[in-house]
């Protein structure tokens, strides 16, 4: 494991930098999220909420404002905290990461596709 930071890297995969994809986490608080970084085997996400969350996700969907759809990933929550307290006392900003389930093989074609296509680069540990 890497230290970055201070902190030991846990992440076994490399990650790459999104810009202009979106996140729809379910099932229940239909979070709608940015993504900012994703592997083949999870991602990370900024989103706003009124709460703390209350569910953790258990599929997601990806899309860009383009021609990009990826329904039904199956997924875990592996982490979701504050990152900013905005203005409003009752929206906050948070990070989510979340690690994919078992993937059909279109499920990977695709986010295989995706990470060609819609990232920018890798994350730098």
């Amino acid at each position: 494991m890497k230290k970055t930071n201070g902190q030991v890297e846990r992440r076994k995969h490399t990650r790459f930098k999104v810009k202009g994809a979106y996140v729809i986490l379910r099932p229940y608080d239909k979070k709608l999220g940015t993504i900012v970084d994703i592997s083949v085997h999870g991602l990370t996400c900024d989103y706003f909420c009124g709460e703390d969350p209350s569910t953790k996700s258990t599929t997601l969907d990806i899309f860009t404002n383009g021609d990009f759809r990826l329904f039904g990933v199956p997924c875990q929550t592996i982490s979701d905290f504050e990152t900013l307290k905005t203005s409003l006392p009752s929206v906050r900003k948070r990070r989510c990461g979340v690690e994919f389930g078992d993937l059909t093989r279109r499920h990977i074609s695709q986010l295989e596709y995706f990470i060609e296509k819609y990232t920018t680069g890798e994350v730098e540990a």
